[in-house]
């Protein structure tokens, strides 16, 4: 019989430093944040031209805004999986445990990439397919983006093993097709704010960018005050 309590301590005890050991290892909130104010800072690129009139008529060129933002989603998403990987690895030095992220990075990245071939023009012609119907900012509001950062949450949710964020995954995931399919300006319109019209995917893109940041910040600020106290 004291074997078996033995036995059973021991293993609640097992199960307990398992853990610990998990709570220890988890940084997603960094990644939130981060990529939250990645969004955010693409606002630049989310402002519709001026239209060009002459001859009775108006027309607006997008080709511009097409390849600026694709351009920033490039640069701007390949520097935040690295810094994320820069950052995971400190952490684990840090607590002492490390976690895998490499799925999650190449998922992320490898989502990134089908959004810029999904740009018009990238495939000079060579690779013309239905995908080219996706391209930014002439369908879904140019913000295809957020949808591969929401994928890429439910392969890190299931690397760090942990609910809450395969939840907030889910959420944002939805966030992020309102984003893309519906003019939020609608509702904000209601709390009196209303963008001009060259700036009316603004709540667009923040509200998909501040569900991002808020996450992370919830995410991050409890471990953190849990950590102090501990010390």
């Amino acid at each position: 019989m004291d074997e078996e309590a033995a036995a059973h301590e021991l293993l609640g005890m097992t199960r307990a430093a398992v853990r610990r050991t998990r709570a220890a290892r988890r940084g997603f909130w960094f990644p939130l944040v981060l990529f939250g104010v990645l969004v955010i800072a693409a606002t630049p690129w989310y402002r519709t031209p001026t239209p060009a009139c002459g001859a009775g008529l108006c027309t607006i060129s997008r080709a511009g805004d097409v390849w600026a933002a694709t351009l920033y989603w490039l640069v701007a998403g390949g520097i935040g999986y690295a810094i994320t990987v820069g950052y995971y690895r400190w952490h684990a030095a840090r607590v002492g445990v490390a976690g895998r992220v490499w799925p999650y990075i190449a998922t992320g990245v490898g989502l990134l990439a089908v959004t810029v071939a999904c740009t018009p023009g990238v495939d000079n012609g060579l690779l013309r397919g239905p995908w080219q119907n996706l391209a930014p900012f002439e369908a879904l509001h140019g913000m295809m983006p957020l949808l591969a950062v929401a994928l890429g949450l439910f392969v890190l949710a299931r690397l760090e093993r942990s609910l809450p964020l395969m939840v907030f995954a889910a959420f944002f995931l939805a966030v992020s097709l309102v984003a893309n399919l519906y003019d939020v300006q609608n509702l904000t319109a209601q709390v009196g704010w209303m963008p001009s019209d060259q700036w009316h995917l603004l709540p667009n893109l923040w509200l998909a960018g501040l569900t991002l940041l808020l996450g992370g910040l919830g995410f991050g600020l409890p471990d953190l005050l849990r950590r102090r106290r501990s010390v």
